[in-house]
């Protein structure tokens, strides 16, 4: 491994992607691709072995998804450098890409633009996020506190009922786990959909979901 150039192992399914994104990257003289891998197993072995500083992933891998790879790749590998380079730039995957200890994360759209900037900037010890991608983790933390906001308005009861409706309880079984008649079940029920502006219980198992109210049943 040339110790004069920046180390980066490639995970993707797609040589022909692979082949493109090792002559770009090499094209800038302190870099050097030192391996790639199609699969997670393989870039989980290899980043292991090799210790390179940027592994650059991709998260729609055949055999698991690019974002378990990463995490078991961070259990035995603190110190490479992960950015991920994904057609996905939705929220969720953002953000589960940041709390597994990604540097940053980068659309497959703009690699060509994009990805020499995000090595360099994550080698100078700071964190990259595409426009794309830092816009979707603003969305997430914006998300977030108006589903803990809603869900301050709600009383005790309100919530223990929504969290039973979305666990697919029906109002007789509410009624019998929190000691109270079956019409009174339906009353919380509608309340708490009237006073969180919900219209379908689908509606409903998607806030519960969204307020962490299921996290103990996921």
């Amino acid at each position: 491994m040339d110790e004069k150039k920046i180390s980066i192992i490639l995970v993707d399914d797609h040589k022909v992607l692979r082949d493109g994104l090792k002559a770009l990257l090499e094209l800038d003289e302190t870099m050097l691709v030192v391996a790639e891998a199609d699969t997670g197993e393989e870039a989980i072995q290899i980043s292991i072995e090799l210790v390179p500083d940027i592994i650059v992933m991709d998260i729609g891998l055949p055999d698991m998804s690019g974002l378990d790879a990463i995490q078991t790749i961070r259990k035995r590998n603190l110190k490479s450098r992960i950015i991920v380079l994904s057609m996905y730039t939705k929220r969720e995957f953002v953000l589960r890409a940041i709390k597994e200890g990604c540097a940053g994360y980068v659309p497959k759209s703009s690699a060509h633009t994009s990805l020499l900037d995000a090595i360099h900037v994550v080698m100078g010890g700071e964190r990259y996020l595409h426009p794309k991608a830092a816009t979707a983790l603003v969305e997430s933390i914006t998300l977030e506190q108006t589903v803990m906001q809603k869900l301050k308005i709600l009383s005790k009861r309100e919530r223990d009922v929504v969290r039973l409706v979305a666990m697919g309880f029906t109002s007789r079984e509410i009624g019998e786990d929190l000691f109270i008649s079956p019409k009174t079940a339906e009353t919380y029920r509608q309340r708490a959909m009237e006073k969180l502006e919900l219209d379908s219980r689908s509606d409903l198992v998607r806030f519960a979901l969204q307020a962490g109210l299921l996290k103990d049943f996921e």
